[in-house]
């Protein structure tokens, strides 16, 4: 199911890019475009001991990108997400600041990868009580893709933790999130 799913989109992808060029750096037609997002995650830590399990959790937000041409924009937002472990939840505000690049298929369908830093501020969860000292301030590195249809949006990231989720331990928060989206 995967593979076809990947043969697919490959096919509808190089139908679309045999149209036109790679990097169109005409003026966006609209500066800035805000949206609402919303999905799963599936969070993680590195250098946990084995039988620690990953947990899942969800993210939603606002979205602003700032189309600079065509095919680059800054994308941006503001995001409640959770992270952690099965037993060791963090929720965080996110502040995420990728770099854009689009591919237009057709006036209404867009290939989007994305890559750029981002800052977590931590708010709730098992990871900042007071016995497990948790650092509320985070950041790290996002890479992901998108796909907008019409004003709908579906999407894919994978965030590295940068800095250590503890001040006596080595774990960062690394997560896979999937997502829903749309723009107004």
């Amino acid at each position: 199911m995967k593979k076809l799913f990947l043969a697919v989109f490959a096919a509808v992808c190089a139908l679309g890019v045999s149209a036109q060029t790679l990097w169109d750096g005409e003026s966006a037609e609209k500066q800035f475009t805000l949206g609402v997002r919303a999905g799963l995650n599936i969070a993680k830590m590195t250098d946990m001991p084995s039988g620690v399990d990953s947990r899942t959790s969800f993210h939603a937000g606002l979205s602003a990108d700032w189309n600079i041409v065509n095919s680059f924009s800054v994308n941006s937002g503001i995001f409640y997400t959770g992270k952690g472990v099965k037993d060791g939840s963090a929720e965080f505000i996110e502040i995420p600041v990728y770099a854009s690049y689009r591919l237009n298929f057709a006036e209404a369908s867009q290939l989007q990868v994305n890559f750029g830093p981002y800052l977590d501020f931590g708010i709730a969860g098992d990871a900042f009580k007071d016995e497990v000292d948790g650092k509320r301030f985070q950041m790290g590195l996002g890479v992901g893709a998108g796909y907008t249809f019409h004003k709908f949006l579906v999407g894919i990231q994978y965030q590295f933790g940068l800095t250590k989720a503890f001040d006596n331990a080595d774990p960062k928060y690394n997560n896979l999130a999937i997502s829903l989206g749309y723009n107004f």
